[in-house]
């Protein structure tokens, strides 16, 4: 098992506005939509998709969504923002990936402005030829608190954890909801959050369903397929928690199905995309 340090990267973003918490707010109240997607975005060849083909026709759709969040954004990050319209977007962890320094893949685009982003590795990895080949990314979860409105706020966290079944990805994922839990609630304690991505964790696999629990209930986290009963538990997620003044209501959960090729109607990704309404308000 490689050793990964934790690292702060603190990257200029657009649009971004001061971060310090009102007093004596009223709380309006608003829709947001929000988007969860892995891109397949791994070079063309070793990605499980067709990153080429398929990047360019996943630009434009998504300007359907008030905040998009996603992940595996690493060889064709110019494809995937050439037709994007929100405002606010994160810079990518570097311009020129290569193998052996591809970053996360996480990135963000956004209705709402957002303060400094931070990027956080997980603290391991398992395998680079084996495993899943987590070792060959840097995989972590990224955080930034965004403007509803006025003065209020909501802290926004993408993620993308470690994959395979091998019994070391299994420790490392239990070991990374501890981690994540524990940050939530330094970064975040009394803040409503929206906690989305790619989690990697199949109920169904020993281990796994123990982390996930830590995680939604360490956090206080509602799971926003739960919250409306979908039926469909996947490993991309998108999860809220309201804060004392703020509530987060889940309004639907859905897989969008416009992300399909223009011609052959197949999936632009090997991820579906999934998403969810969410009204804000005062508690």
């Amino acid at each position: 098992m490689q050793a990964r340090f934790v690292l702060f990267l603190a990257l200029p973003v657009l649009g971004c506005r001061d971060a310090s918490p009102s007093t004596d707010v009223v709380v309006p109240t608003g829709e947001l939509t929000v988007l969860t997607y892995n891109v397949a975005g791994l070079p063309q060849g070793i990605s499980s998709s067709d990153p080429e083909r398929n990047i360019p026709q996943i630009s434009p759709l998504l300007n359907g969504f008030d905040l998009v969040l996603v992940q595996e954004d690493f060889w064709y990050h110019q494809e995937l923002v050439a037709q994007v319209q929100h405002p606010h977007r994160s810079e990518p962890w570097t311009d020129d990936p290569a193998q052996d320094g591809m970053g996360d893949g996480l990135n963000r685009f956004s209705q709402l402005a957002f303060g400094e982003l931070e990027r956080v590795p997980w603290y391991s990895c398992h395998g680079r030829l084996e495993c899943a080949s987590d070792c060959l990314a840097t995989k972590g979860w990224s955080y930034a608190r965004h403007t509803l409105d006025e003065g209020v706020e909501v802290d926004v966290y993408n993620l993308h954890k470690e994959a395979g079944s091998c019994p070391e990805d299994v420790e490392i994922r239990a070991n990374a909801a501890e981690h994540l839990v524990e940050a939530i609630a330094a970064r975040s304690e009394g803040r409503a959050v929206i906690v989305a991505g790619d989690f990697n964790l199949k109920v169904d696999r020993p281990g796994d369903g123990d982390s996930l629990r830590r995680i939604v209930e360490g956090a206080g986290l509602t799971d926003a397929c739960e919250a409306v009963a979908c039926g469909d538990q996947r490993i991309d997620m998108i999860m809220v928690r309201g804060s004392d003044d703020l509530e987060l209501e889940v309004l639907s959960w859905w897989l969008p199905e416009e992300f399909v090729d223009a011609e052959t109607g197949e999936a632009l990704s090997d991820h579906l995309p999934v998403a969810a309404s969410l009204r804000y308000g005062p508690r």
